[in-house]
Order: C-alpha cells, then sequence, then structure tokens
C-alpha cells in the first residue's frame, strides 16, 4: 500500500475543525520564519466572547475603513491582494436556480485566491450528488437543545450525506492595524471597532446573496449576542467551517485561513467523538460531508468543533467561545486513560509503523498485528476513526494478513482503508495498493 493518500499528521492538525475567528498582527509585525528556517504563524488575539461589558465603541468613533471592491464572478483584472466581493460560480443578471441548481456562493477572498479558484480543473463542477440522489438527512430538533441534523437511513463509512456550497466564504481573521485613528485607544476598543467594520463588510456579502440565501444564512444560531459581533459577524463566528487549502499566506498560518458557512452543515452540532467528517471540492467549490463510521437510522450527526486529540480540559477551554459545556460520550465519560489516548495516538501508530518496518525487513521478528487490532480497538471505542494516521494502522493490518496468505482477512481491512480515505478525501480520490 502506497502512503500517498494519507493525510500526515501535520496537515490533518486543524484541516478537519472549525477554527474560531482570530484577529491577527500585521504581516509586517509577523514572524515570516524561525531561525532554521521553518515556518512561525503570525500572532494572533482571541477575540471577546461570553458577556463583555466593554463591548461598544468608542464615543465618537466613526470608521474611515475602506473595504475591498464588488467584481463579476469572471473577472480577474485586478491587484494581487486586492480585496474581492464576487459570487462563484459566475451568476449571469436574471439567473435563478433552475439556471444553477448547485447555488452560488457569495466570497469575500483576496484577488490571488479568486485567480486560483477561477483556474482550478473543472471548475465549475457539478456538486457531488448522494447515491441514488437520496436524501440522507434531515434537520430537526436535538436532544442537546436546538436543531441538530439526522441520518434519514442506514449509512456506511465513506458514504456521503451532504454535499453542497457554502452560503459565505470570507477571510478568518482581520488585521489590528495601529493607525493615526488607534491613538489613545485600548486593546478591547480597538478590537470593538475592527468588529464592527467586518459587520460591515460582511453586510455587502449578505446584501449580494438571494433572498433565499440570505434568508436561510439568517436563521442559523449565534452565540455571540453579547460580545460585540453584529448579528452577521455572531452567525459566522458560530456556524463557520474551516475551508482547506484555501490562505492567503502559508498553509501552516491558520490566521490566514478562510473560513465558510454553509445551509445544512452549519447546523450539525459538535461531538468529540464525531461519526461525520467532511472534505472541500475546490473544482465544484463545494464541501462533503461523509460518514467516518457506520450511523444508523435516526442517529443525529455530529462533527468537531475543536482539536479532538487533545484532552478534556484542553477540548473545554478550545470550545468556550461556542457557549456550551460538551456532554458528548468523550467528554462524559473522560478518564485519564482516555485522555492518553487521544493526546499520545499519534506516537503510538508511528511506533507500530517503526515496529511494521522492522518487521517488513526481518520476518523472524515479530508482527504487529496484537498491538495494532488492540489499538483499533481501542480507537473504535472512543470514536476517533477520523484520526489522521488511522488509515496507515489499517493498512498495516491489512499487509500482515496478506503476507500470511490470510486473503480475505486482508482485503476487510483494506475496504475499510478505502472507504475511510473515501471520507477523507472524497469520491475522486482512490487508495493505491
Amino acid at each position: 500500500m502506497k502512503r500517498g493518500f494519507l493525510k500526515t499528521a501535520k496537515a490533518k492538525k486543524t484541516e478537519g475543525i472549525a477554527l474560531p475567528l482570530v484577529a491577527s498582527t500585521p504581516s509586517s509585525l509577523g514572524v515570516p520564519s524561525k531561525g532554521d528556517g521553518s515556518f512561525a504563524p503570525r500572532p494572533h488575539i482571541k477575540l471577546p466572547y461570553g458577556k463583555v461589558e466593554t463591548s461598544r465603541l468608542p464615543e465618537g468613533f466613526v470608521s474611515n475603513e475602506v473595504f475591498g471592491r464588488e467584481f463579476s464572478g469572471d473577472t480577474i483584472d485586478y491587484s494581487e491582494n486586492a480585496t474581492v466581493f464576487t459570487t462563484l460560480p459566475p451568476v449571469n443578471l436574471g439567473d435563478t436556480l433552475d439556471d444553477e441548481p448547485d447555488n452560488w456562493t457569495e466570497c469575500i477572498l483576496a484577488g490571488h485566491i479568486k485567480r486560483r479558484i477561477l483556474s482550478t480543473p473543472e471548475f465549475p463542477r457539478s456538486v457531488e450528488k448522494t447515491a441514488g440522489g437520496k436524501v440522507n438527512h434531515r434537520v430537526g430538533p436535538s436532544p442537546f437543545g436546538g436543531l441538530g441534523v439526522f441520518a434519514t437511513r442506514p449509512v456506511r463509512t465513506g458514504d456521503l450525506i451532504v454535499a453542497e456550497r457554502p452560503l459565505l466564504i470570507s477571510q478568518r481573521s482581520f488585521e489590528m492595524k495601529v493607525g493615526p485613528g488607534s491613538k489613545g485607544l485600548t486593546q478591547a476598543e480597538m478590537i470593538q471597532i475592527k468588529m464592527q467594520e467586518w459587520e460591515e463588510q460582511l453586510g455587502i456579502a449578505l446584501k449580494r446573496m438571494t433572498d433565499e440565501n440570505r434568508k436561510a444564512f439568517m436563521a442559523l444560531a449565534n452565540s455571540h449576542t453579547e460580545d460585540g459581533s453584529g448579528p452577521i459577524l455572531g452567525i459566522v463566528r458560530t456556524n463557520g467551517y474551516k475551508v482547506p487549502d484555501l490562505y492567503d499566506g502559508h498553509e501552516d498560518d491558520d490566521t490566514r485561513a478562510y473560513t465558510a458557512v454553509l445551509n445544512v452543515m452549519s447546523r450539525i452540532n459538535h461531538s468529540c467523538s464525531p461519526n461525520t467528517t467532511y472534505h472541500f471540492d475546490m473544482a465544484s467549490l463545494s464541501f462533503e460531508l461523509r460518514a467516518i463510521r457506520d450511523i444508523k437510522k435516526g442517529e443525529e450527526l455530529s462533527y468537531s468543533y475543536c482539536d479532538i486529540f487533545r484532552t478534556k480540559s484542553e477540548r473545554a477551554e478550545e470550545l468556550a467561545p461556542y457557549g456550551f459545556v460538551c456532554a458528548c460520550p468523550g467528554c462524559v465519560g473522560a478518564t485519564k486513560e482516555t485522555d492518553l489516548l487521544r493526546s499520545e495516538l499519534e506516537k503510538r501508530i508511528e511506533k507500530i509503523q517503526a515496529d511494521h518496518q522492522v518487521w517488513k525487513e526481518d520476518r523472524s521478528r515479530p508482527n504487529v498485528l496484537t498491538a495494532s487490532l488492540k489499538l483499533i480497538a481501542e480507537i473504535e471505542k472512543e470514536g476517533l476513526t477520523d484520526a489522521p494516521l488511522f488509515a496507515l494502522l489499517l493498512g498495516m493490518v491489512a499487509n500482515v494478513y496478506s503476507a500470511s496468505g490470510n486473503k480475505n482477512s486482508s482485503m476487510k481491512y483494506l475496504d475499510q482503508v478505502n472507504n475511510l480515505c473515501r471520507a477523507q478525501r472524497g469520491a475522486h480520490w482512490k487508495v493505491a495498493v
């Protein structure tokens, strides 16, 4: 089995989580690289959440911020880092959903990002459809409060549940630029000013939406009603998904990432032991939600808003801006052992991988079958099947079974690898064996 299809732990660390919005330092104040030449992300400032007493703008303040320009979808003639308001795929005057049944996305992008999207091979490809065009989900009241999304039929690992274009794609952060107008202001006041300006910028994109999309956007939950966020920014902060592969700078600098708000997927509730994962397909500009394990009919769909490979207390801190205390099985049943499993899972798989390589070079040495099967059982029990190296672990088991002549067991685990990679990478990816 080749490893080229696998996501590295580094790449997957934040790809499958909903990153909160932040304020970043200007690029001129950032640290582009470490002394050894490796990348160091720019410092960032967490935005306020909860009830904030100083959530009002300074008295007499008037914003002079100049926002980006609005462009038609197929325009590409603008400067590299211009902020662009645009609709993708390009829309013609008078078009309706009959002309574009996969819908449109309102975007606030840097100029080079728009050019990259438009130059993607096959763009705009049709959004992936579920098997037989069946509807695999419904929105309804959740036992955890509010609304949730539920499976309407049994779903197998790797199966597509829903694919949709976002209602909105926007930058994840704003820069805390220090100018003449900021003299005498505290950092908290500067953040409130920037949040208000961000609200106005998002308002431009919202006005460009179709009536149906605008209504769907404003119907989403907002857990940021008392921290100075406007109603639009609050919805983005509550419901945003990270857009993989879209960055204004270095791919390891999550402050330069993009966030997306979606009609269906933004209604999915959190779990530290999720049963779904997502893939972003640039060619269709769509998100694909797939099962990361087998899901029963009627089961609520869940997705992780945080890094699930951290301890319970660390996850709780990361989830605090969303305004809830997680009551998923992974938190309610958390122990020192499960915290250790999550935080050291990557190292444990890498240790098995090293032992497996030794065995491949010298078959007189013990194989890793027993250790691998034990760890697989722990991973499945804790609901961590979206672990970045889990497919590698399954593949090693398949390899050992194949070498021993047990073809049926080998194919069983190779099928699991294929289904898992389909969930994490989408229908257009195929495992090479």
